[in-house]
């Protein structure tokens, strides 16, 4: 014969049950975990009937929890018409479904609450056996209206001044931080006796509370429901510190977190201490920090035995759930100077000091966010948020040298190639010390001095391409006002050599044609010598065309550079015979000679090679020009058939070169001297004295 299983039996009474419930015109039973679902999917619209043990009660509160094998939901208990269900009671609740300060309930509606329609269905107490969650991992699975065994350390509590109001209980665990709710009252000398004592209860665990119910750093609402439900084991932390304790941080390893003696004992001196948070104890091989919720103000230099148990937690040793004693004050630990600002792991929590350049990275109005520039070139975060207030940051200058004492610390994920964050913690305004103000140059003044270059450079640059244009324009008209006064001047000085010498020898030559038609008649013996005396003014006056034609052709002008102006006529402007050559040699820098000194200089030049080519058959004839500070040196020399001295000092009718060549030293004060010897060639050599000109431009 086939037996149906206990699941189907379950099935069938419960159909039953809703058959017969819906011939009554109730709502059917559903199991508390469906009644959260829909709930939670919003199917809130007809009103749902569950049953269960009531958990907690409370009149105050107005909150009641009823829990079956699924799960566990609130209620409003206060009913005029019936008494208040007691803790172990079974129960049925009918009502809307809605959420009341996060909490998941049954209310008499969803817009007025209320209590809903609740009937005791079994006076006989029934025990619920209670589960055990760490706060941490209940808070993470959101558990809401079980009941739970939690074990913990009383921090605070509270009483608050309405008559049968619960009290407040702080408790604290290794895995998170609850507020317990007490329905009875305790004298305040045995509430002073409970802080920092162990605790087992038993109580509904709620995770889903909104404040005032529940603070926002609570990980849950402890419901107890009464005095039986708690336990102080005050006599548990003595054989925890009647252990031998551990005084360096590497001794100490990781344990359970089960059982109350199972606290390690730790004896350290305090570094820092930030009430209900933590506190950093310096121990023999280095420093670790605590935490706690313990209340009391722990300051430097004191001596503390804590029991505690230690935990991994990002990679390094935490102890959780600290309770400290006193042993003693002492002297205020001395910090580890870090000169180059080098930091190791092993530093982690450690008071050390260090100097840097303060960095200001604050927003205009925003929170101070500031750093260390380290003299290794690491950056390092001032984390001043947990002693500090921003109005006594705010007021440090970006770029100041600075020396931060404070708890080194080092976090992993940073966004440098080390994945690491560093940070210090200054305690004190002591702790931060200013040693020199910022440079003058900071970033606004750089920056608005960037601006002002910009500004004169934008104004500048087209001022000067104007001024550029102008002086361009200035430089064109000067050079043709020179021009037009070097080529006025060049006519008057060619009018002045027309009539110094052009002009002379041709009145000359007319004079001696006048002479010659008045010898016809009256000394025709004079003829011959006349005519010769007139042939040779003639052919004078052709040389003298013929460098005056030169001169206007030139494309360089004595004047500019003797040098480059007697290598152009003597290479270019000159036709020697075939048997005969030139060449020009010269040593020295420019001369710089007065005006009219080129051209006499050229003059003489011209006249001693014509000479040379056309009275002594020369087949070599050499011109040098040499310069030295001093003095100017012009030499022309010839291999033809030279001449006697005595001609120098009376010249053959027709020969007027020698002549012409002394006037033209004379008139520049430059000193002539020429030598000859027939068949021996000519050397004619001017010297022209520099030192006087120098000496005259000195004065």
């Amino acid at each position: 014969m086939h037996h149906p299983s206990a699941t189907t039996r379950l099935l069938l009474i419960w159909a039953t049950l809703a058959a017969l419930s819906a011939l009554h015109g109730a709502s059917p039973i559903m199991i508390i975990a469906e009644a959260k679902a829909r709930l939670a999917r919003r199917e809130v619209q007809t009103p749902v009937r569950v049953r269960g043990v009531v958990t907690f009660s409370n009149q105050r509160l107005g909150l009641a929890y009823v829990q079956d094998d699924s799960g566990g939901i609130g209620f409003d208990p206060r009913i005029q018409s019936h008494p208040l269900p007691e803790p172990g009671q079974t129960v049925e609740v009918e009502g809307m479904l809605c959420r009341r300060q996060g909490l998941a309930m049954v209310l008499h509606d969803r817009i007025q609450f209320g209590p809903p329609e609740v009937t005791i269905v079994s006076q006989e107490k029934k025990k619920t056996t209670p589960m055990r969650f760490d706060l941490d991992l209940a808070a993470q699975m959101r558990i809401d209206g079980l009941l739970s065994r939690v074990t913990g350390v009383i921090r605070r509590v509270s009483v608050p001044p309405i008559e049968g109001s619960p009290m407040l209980v702080e408790i604290s665990s290794p895995s998170g931080y609850a507020i317990a709710r007490l329905p009875w009252r305790e004298s305040p000398e045995t509430l002073q006796q409970w802080l920092n004592e162990p605790v087992s209860l038993t109580a509904v665990l709620v995770c889903r509370a909104e404040p005032p119910l529940l603070p926002e750093d609570a990980d849950a609402l402890l419901l107890v429901p009464s005095r039986s439900h708690w336990s102080l084991q005050d006599k548990a932390l003595d054989e925890v510190f009647q252990r031998p304790p551990v005084t360096a941080a590497s001794a100490i390893q990781a344990t359970q977190r089960a059982n109350v003696k199972q606290r390690m004992h730790i004896v350290g001196t305090v570094i820092a201490a930030k009430p209900n948070a933590w506190v950093c104890l310096r121990t023999d091989d280095g420093s670790i920090e605590v935490s706690t919720r313990q209340m009391s103000d722990f300051v430097p230099g004191q001596k503390l035995a804590v029991a505690c148990w230690p935990q991994l937690e990002d990679g390094r040793m935490m102890l959780l759930d600290g309770v400290c004693r006193s042993l003693g004050m002492g002297p205020p630990p001395e910090p580890v100077h870090l000169e180059q600002g080098f930091f190791h792991p092993s530093r982690q929590r450690e008071l050390v000091s260090i100097s840097g350049i303060l960095r200001n990275h604050s927003v205009p109005g925003g929170i101070p966010r500031l750093s260390l520039e380290l003299p290794s070139g690491v950056s390092c975060l001032l984390h001043w948020e947990p002693f500090f207030r921003p109005e006594q940051v705010s007021s440090l200058e970006d770029g100041s040298q600075v020396q931060v004492t404070g708890l080194f610390h080092i976090q992993h994920g940073g966004t440098d190639s080390t994945g690491l964050r560093l940070s210090i913690l200054p305690r004190t305004p002591e702790d931060l010390r200013v040693l020199a103000g910022p440079s003058w140059w900071n970033q606004e003044r750089l920056t608005l001095a960037v601006w002002w270059l910009l500004g004169i450079t934008g104004l500048a640059v087209p001022g000067a391409l104007v001024f550029r244009w102008q002086v361009w324009r200035q430089a064109r008209h000067i050079h043709a006002m020179e021009s037009k006064a070097a080529a006025e001047e060049e006519r008057l000085r060619i009018a002045r050599e027309f009539h110094d010498s052009l002009q002379q020898q041709l009145t000359g030559a007319a004079l001696h044609l006048e002479t010659l038609k008045g010898a016809l008649d009256a000394a025709p013996e004079m003829l011959p010598r006349l005519i010769d005396d007139t042939t040779a003014m003639l052919r004078h006056c052709q040389m003298e065309a013929r460098h005056c034609i030169w001169d206007l052709r030139s494309e360089t002008t004595v004047r500019e550079s003797l040098r480059t102006a007697l290598k152009d006529w003597v290479e270019n402007r000159v036709p020697p015979p075939a048997q005969t050559r030139i060449e020009f040699y010269t040593e020295g820098p420019e001369p710089h000679l007065p005006e009219g000194s080129p051209f006499q200089l050229m003059r003489i030049a011209q006249e001693a090679v014509t000479n040379a080519l056309t009275h002594a058959e020369a087949h070599h004839i050499r011109v040098s020009l040499r310069t030295s500070h001093s003095q100017l040196e012009l030499v022309i020399e010839d291999d033809g058939c030279g001449f006697e001295d005595r001609l120098l000092r009376q010249p053959k009718p027709g020969h007027y070169g020698l002549s012409g060549i002394q006037e033209r030293a004379s008139k520049i004060g430059a000193s002539l001297y020429i030598t000859s010897r027939p068949g021996k060639g000519t050397r004619v050599c001017v010297r022209y004295s520099l030192f006087s000109l120098r000496h005259e431009a000195c004065a």
